[in-house]
């Protein structure tokens, strides 16, 4: 009988513990170009997120998989980048376009993908920079939807988007790390231990990630000797654990000076 309650008490224990393990959140976006890389993405081990984009060949079959192996979905939201050098789609959100336009388009696009749960920037590094974009872009994904999340990718240092999206009335979150800003293996690796050391200080980190060969090679190296020590949850799942324990000033302070990509 003391054996069987202490082996009770140990199991009861070691639960708590993995309560307590830091969170993982992956983001794996711009999926939608490539139908073997989208597939393998959405095969990886764990509870992760996978923004589509809209209006590419397979983004629609993509969403379709994901979901169907309960995994998250959300938009992957063109919006007009400050370089000149990155590629832009031509359905992409810009600062030729009015509120009414804005709002219009937002909806169109939305749309376009079944099953999502949220939205994230895709480039966007010029438009998240003003206010006066980004609230009625908020505006738009709250009337379409209320339970919407906005996850800003970040691709500015000057964004303003998770604010707005706040001030909106959505639940937000923002990203800690890119993956593969540097798509060589070694880069890609150290990027890697830095989300994993990051969500150790915090408790949690969202990294965001991409469909590449080299990206895919270092995550299912790693993922699934990471579920020892963390856990994984999707981004909406992130942002309920958020909601119970906010981060402290001093973490604030730590995310404002977090290295920022090349624009996109």
């Amino acid at each position: 009988m003391i054996r069987s309650w202490l082996l009770l008490l140990a199991l009861t224990v070691t639960g708590a513990a993995a309560d307590q393990r830091p969170v993982l959140s992956l983001v794996i976006d711009d999926l939608g170009y490539s139908l073997e890389n989208g597939l393998a993405a959405i095969d990886l081990d764990g509870d992760h997120t996978y923004a589509i984009l809209p209006g590419a060949a397979y983004s629609r079959r993509l969403a379709e998989h994901a979901h169907g192996n309960n995994k998250e979905v959300i938009l992957h939201l063109p919006m007009q980048s400050i370089s000149s050098r990155t590629a832009h789609e031509p359905n992409a959100l810009n600062e030729a376009m009015d509120e009414d336009q804005l709002t219009a388009n937002v909806h169109s696009l939305l749309d376009q993908i079944p099953f999502i749960r949220g939205v994230n920037n895709h480039m966007g590094s010029h438009l998240t920079e003003f206010d006066f974009f980004m609230r009625p872009v908020m505006d738009s994904i709250r009337s379409y939807n209320p339970q919407l999340y906005f996850l800003d990718s970040r691709t500015s240092p000057r964004s303003v988007a998770h604010a707005q999206a706040l001030e909106s009335g959505l639940n937000s979150v923002s990203r800690d790390i890119f993956l593969d800003n540097e798509t060589n293996l070694e880069s890609i690796r150290l990027q890697y231990n830095i989300w994993l050391t990051k969500a150790r200080e915090r408790g949690s980190a969202i990294a965001i990630g991409h469909p590449f060969p080299n990206t895919l090679q270092v995550l299912r190296e790693n993922l699934t000797a990471a579920h020892f020590d963390f856990r994984f949850l999707r981004v909406s799942r992130l942002i309920d654990e958020r909601k119970n324990r906010p981060a402290s000033t001093t973490v604030q302070q730590q995310h404002s000076r977090l290295p920022m990509p090349r624009p996109l």
